[in-house]
């Protein structure tokens, strides 16, 4: 199942806003790469992130080096989160088909969901990964002296959280 245009917007949405539920982390970059991923470049994401003023460089393809803090937080949410999960099932080599217990009982979405944000309150609250010398992710994020700048509730009249309308 791909990410829809919805559920990016979502995302994104998520990841910028700094009042409660979403905070203190957030507010709007400058610039966001992507990695040529087709629901990142629809036209009403790109359209969100106009109306916010956020620029969009479209890496070329392959380039996971350009990107390491995210490569690096997804190793980490897959080593640490997920392969403690029922039914984790690492990518098979050439040739061999993932097996699970047949009796293992899977999570349902509000059990992951729970565990997930638990875990994201862990990561950010607690631990303390060695390139930040003894600070948490939350504390780093509080020491950063860069600017924010915050979502404005408005913008030109409508929300650019919303999906336009199918054109008639």
């Amino acid at each position: 199942m791909h990410p829809s245009r919805e559920s990016v917007l979502a995302a994104l949405r998520s990841a910028v806003m700094r009042e409660d539920p979403y905070g203190p982390f957030g507010g709007l970059p400058e610039k966001v790469r992507v990695d040529r991923g087709k629901d990142f470049l629809s036209r009403t994401v790109t359209a969100a992130f106009d109306l916010l003023d956020v620029t969009v460089e479209d890496l070329p393809a392959y380039t996971p080096h350009l990107k390491g803090m995210v490569e690096g937080l997804n190793r980490a949410v897959e080593g640490m989160f997920l392969a403690a999960l029922p039914g984790y099932a690492r990518q098979p080599g050439p040739g061999k088909r993932a097996s699970r217990p047949k009796d293992e009982v899977l999570l349902g979405f509000e059990d992951f969901t729970a565990r997930l944000l638990d875990w994201t309150v862990w990561w950010n609250t607690e631990h303390r990964p060695a390139p930040l010398r003894g600070r948490t992710p939350l504390e780093a994020w509080q020491e950063d002296p860069t600017p924010l700048r915050d979502v404005p509730r408005r913008i030109y009249g409508r929300s650019p959280w919303r999906t336009p309308a199918p054109a008639r």
